[in-house]
């Protein structure tokens, strides 16, 4: 059946009146500032002859061959990735109909041919872009995505492989430069990167020192002691409403780019930004997206009653640990010394003291 766009009534780019001042002129002027050499993909719309859209999806090569070998095997994972959820669930993903990862082919570039998914993706965030008369619909489908995820499990972390051809059975393919054996590692690991990466920008803060020594201090805290060796379940690491496909009564239609993903620890699967609240956000905001999240673990619970035949999820834990990490370390510090101890006692503890 043709897959017809549902952008075949938008004006587009060419569609724009040009000349001074233009909104033309202005949307060229911007675009002929971006950098397209550093672009690592790009997605373009394949049309035929019998009105049949296929996604082409082209990798850049780098010039560094340890970069094209990474980049060629995290093409081949996602590919593997697509064709397991697809062939082992019923969330909508792309069907993937050819692909060629070697940069001497035909294209030049490594390319794959997939199916083009009817839908559009949000403008916005769920809990704010959705009408109260359709967020539980659309929670119970996004409960549904993750329930089934989470029963595509295994023994230890990395991306899924099913080989060059991707017809093998899945695997899972470590990280050599993050070597994790159970969730505790994982989540240490993860946060002494992080903190790294905030001493390089924060060197002599010593709030932000601290603060990173709190969220070290809290990764126990938040592990489940009976899934610290797993099984560790497959995750969409950007699983929120740019990459969701709705149509216009909000059936999910499509869940799409799934780069990176790979199996992580049960506590990171069940986080999304979609369930994040931010303390610099308006109150009405901030409860549509507890709504949503109540709503995603009420329909967990759901299926958990009703269709899983092993333990439970863990729905609580339906939140996030990370993000701005001044902001979060002083709300962790409250919560894992409640006011016992002060920030500034911690600050004057921590602020100054050694990460590693």
């Amino acid at each position: 059946m043709p897959s017809k766009r549902p952008s075949d009534g938008w004006a587009g780019f060419n569609g724009l009146e040009p000349g001074p001042g233009s909104r033309h002129d202005r949307i060229r002027t911007v675009l002929s500032t971006i950098n397209l050499q550093r672009l690592e993909e790009v997605a373009r719309l394949a049309p035929f002859s019998d009105e049949v859209y296929w996604i082409a999806k082209i990798q850049h090569v780098h010039v560094n061959s340890s970069e094209a070998d990474e980049n060629r095997m995290d093409l081949l994972s996602e590919i593997a990735t697509m064709r397991t959820v697809r062939a082992r669930t019923s969330i909508p993903v792309p069907q993937v109909f050819a692909h060629d990862v070697s940069a001497s082919n035909e294209v030049r570039y490594p390319y794959v041919l997939m199916e083009y998914m009817d839908g559009r993706v949000l403008k916005s965030p769920i809990a704010s872009a959705v009408p109260s008369e359709f967020l539980s619909k659309v929670a119970k489908q996004l409960a549904e995505v993750l329930f089934e995820l989470h029963g595509l499990a295994f023994d230890k972390f990395g991306q899924l492989w099913c080989g060059e051809s991707c017809d093998e059975p899945p695997e899972i393919i470590p990280d050599s430069d993050f070597n994790a054996h159970t969730s505790l590692e994982w989540f240490y690991r993860e946060r002494q990167s992080e903190n790294a990466q905030i001493l390089i920008l924060q060197p002599q803060d010593p709030g932000w020192r601290t603060a990173c020594w709190v969220l070290k201090i809290a990764v126990p805290h938040i592990i489940m002691e009976p899934r610290l060796h797993g099984p560790f379940p497959i995750c969409h690491v950007d699983l929120h409403f740019g990459n969701l496909l709705f149509d216009d009564d909000y059936n999910l239609k499509g869940v799409i780019d799934w780069d990176r993903a790979q199996t992580v620890p049960i506590e990171r699967f069940v986080t999304s930004q979609e369930f994040m609240t931010f303390p610099s956000g308006s109150e009405e905001v901030n409860n549509k997206i507890l709504t949503l999240r109540s709503l995603v673990r009420e329909h967990l619970r759901h299926l958990e009653e009703t269709r899983s035949p092993e333990g439970k999820l863990p729905t609580p834990l339906l939140s996030q640990v990370s993000g701005p990490t001044l902001l979060v370390g002083r709300l962790v510090a409250g919560l894992i010394y409640g006011d016992h101890v002060s920030w500034e006692q911690l600050v004057r503890v921590y602020g100054t003291l050694d990460l590693y």
